[in-house]
């Protein structure tokens, strides 16, 4: 290439010195114009000496987005302003003669040439440096997502609830402008419904593509979702605008990937996310969604044992009614043709009651424990008897509900009883309940103590109703009950070795 001989101002004899350096230099005069090209410059920009000397310097290396910063500052320094990048190490980006834009780090000093200042720069392709960083940075942030996903797999507390922290991770991840997920309905293998679960960027940036998604019906093979539903395997497509069977065209979007959340072998959902630039394979991705996929299906697969559980409570309750019904009914007709006393069989009816509400709490109970006030209270309430007839003291310390029944039939006698003889019989009467811990001791108090009854004397004969209290308590709870009966009223005493979380 013929170049001006007014730009090669540059001394010859430093030609071979700026050959011996490592990074590429480029040297330019105050009019912009390239005098100096060095070995390695041409290699890194693709442009020989003699191709570059006397080019201007931002039409050669420097990218269309910078160059009117570039032509900027050169006339800056030459009005006499303030040179913003000389003596500086930045990170910027360059131009290849292939087009190409890649990462560079750059540096800038004045100098004086033969003829007159020039601005020497050394130029280094971080290229690597930076794809390391990122791959470094994305492996963080994968480990981070996959630990938060996992945790998410154990803690979640609806499928809705992993599919949006699944959507929202990837969209993180990947940077993707849009998620969105389609979700199998049950017993309808072949049919995708669309949920209103979706990630934004930008609020809105979807709103038409959710309008169209919501306007068609996907099954399998049909559209990015209904393919991934009919292979079960991911799917990417690099430019929608190419593809034959993306019934969503022309919304904003040129690149879709999408993939499957599997439980037991058989697709439950469908992910999609959409850009809104054509954008080629990401294996990587691809690899990474699949882990995170494979996390969400472990929400699925233990919601939908949680249901099975819930189900199947709500019918062992059902039948356990059932069958106290038919105990009761066999009751009845039992002990009305035996000249049993009607006390008898509203007693024995009053126990089937308090079995059946204690079942109801058991199974009603959506936890591991029930609360020791919540059981009490239900039993009195169900035995008839007014709640402000009674002092509770005590926290609402957890216990297994399998454990409701006893306690709960243990008040239900205890109620029926001081109905019968004791402080409830009258008018003025009243109970206190108390519980807690006895450090000392090392054991757990629980307390029935009746007041302002008629006067108690002890009872010739051990009942039903108080086999039922000593027994039970005892065997159930592995502690030891105590009836004793002074004259203002019984006493219940129950206690127990102390639990270290009680």
């Amino acid at each position: 290439m013929a170049t001006d001989p007014a730009v090669l101002a540059l001394d010859p004899a430093l030609a071979p010195v700026l050959d011996t350096v490592l990074d590429a230099v480029v040297v330019m005069d105050v009019g912009g114009r390239v005098v100096g090209w060095n070995r390695v410059a041409a290699e890194t920009f693709g442009w020989s000496h003699d191709e570059a000397v006397g080019r201007m310097l931002g039409e050669l290396i420097v990218p269309p987005a910078h160059r009117a910063a570039h032509a900027a500052g050169l006339r800056r320094v030459l009005d006499g302003g303030d040179p913003r990048v000389l003596n500086r190490r930045i990170e910027i980006t360059a131009l290849r003669r292939t087009g190409e834009e890649f990462p560079i780090e750059l540096s800038i000093t004045a100098t004086l040439a033969a003829g007159g200042a020039v601005f020497v720069g050394f130029l280094r392709d971080i290229t690597d440096q930076v794809r390391a960083a990122e791959a470094l940075r994305r492996q963080t942030q994968e480990a981070q997502l996959l630990f938060d996903m996992t945790q998410m797999a154990s803690e979640a507390e609806s499928f809705e609830a992993a599919l949006e922290q699944a959507l929202r991770a990837i969209c993180t991840l990947s940077g993707w402008s849009v998620g969105h997920a389609f979700v199998v309905p049950p017993g309808d293998p072949d049919t995708l419904v669309s949920t209103p679960i979706w990630i934004e960027s930008e609020p809105g940036i979807a709103d038409a593509l959710r309008t169209k998604t919501e306007a068609l019906t996907f099954r399998p093979g049909y559209g990015l979702p209904g393919v991934i539903l009919a292979t079960g395997e991911p799917l990417w497509i690099a430019d929608t605008d190419g593809s034959d069977n993306f019934p969503r065209l022309k919304l904003g979007f040129r690149g879709a990937f999408g993939f499957p959340l599997k439980s037991d072998g058989a697709t439950v959902a469908v992910l999609e996310f959409f850009t809104r630039s054509p954008m080629e394979p990401d294996p990587e991705l691809l690899l990474t969604v699949r882990a995170l996929g494979e996390q969400v299906g472990r929400v699925f697969e233990r919601r939908r044992r949680e249901d099975r559980e819930k189900l199947l409570s709500k019918e062992l309750n059902h039948r356990f009614k059932n069958m106290l019904a038919v105990i009761q009914a066999l009751a009845s007709q039992t002990f009305g043709g035996a000249g049993v006393s009607g006390d008898a069989v509203a007693a024995f009816s009053g126990r089937l009651r308090a079995i059946a509400q204690a079942q109801d709490m058991l199974f009603a109970a959506d936890r591991e424990e029930l609360g020791l006030r919540d059981a009490i209270e239900t039993a009195i309430t169900g035995s008839g008897n007014a709640p402000e007839r009674f002092s509770i003291e005590g926290q609402n310390i957890g216990f297994p509900p399998e454990r409701a029944v006893p306690v709960m039939l243990a008040v239900h006698e205890l109620c029926t009883n001081s109905l019968k003889y004791g402080a409830l019989s009258v008018p003025e009467g009243r109970i206190s309940i108390a519980w807690g811990a006895d450090p000392a001791n090392e054991r757990f108090v629980f307390e029935w103590r009746e007041h302002d009854g008629p006067p108690v004397t002890p009872p010739t004969r051990q009942g039903f109703g108080t086999k039922l209290v000593e027994r039970g308590l005892a065997a159930e709870l592995g502690g030891e009950v105590s009836l004793t009966y002074p004259v203002e009223g019984l006493v219940c005493r129950f206690t127990a070795p102390l639990q270290p979380r009680a």
